[in-house]
């Protein structure tokens, strides 16, 4: 099973073994699982598809056009202690038990 709970990052709805998911993982990262509805921006809403670019800021995913946004706004960069992590989406993916 991806994870260490088997649950949906997003939603946080069990996962069965059958479903494909979305996940993301970097070197010493928690590995994060999705419904492949559930992948979306937490910001507004959009559904990521395989090749976009995305940010995971604290557990959430962000679109790379509102990750910019945030940028602007906050005219920083993320601090020592920010969880950041930028990716780029692959193909869906089984679940295992």
């Amino acid at each position: 099973m991806f994870g260490s709970s088997g649950a949906c990052a997003a939603c946080g709805q069990a996962i069965p073994a059958s479903e494909f998911v979305m996940r993301t993982s970097a070197p010493q990262q928690p590995l994060h699982v999705f419904h492949i509805k559930c992948f979306a921006c937490s910001k507004c809403g959009s559904h990521l598809m395989q090749g976009d670019r995305y940010y995971m800021l604290a557990g959430s995913l962000v679109c790379e056009q509102d990750w910019q946004k945030l940028m602007k706004s906050a005219n920083a960069t993320p601090g020592p202690g920010a969880p950041l992590r930028k990716g780029k989406v692959g193909r869906p993916r089984r679940s295992r038990e």
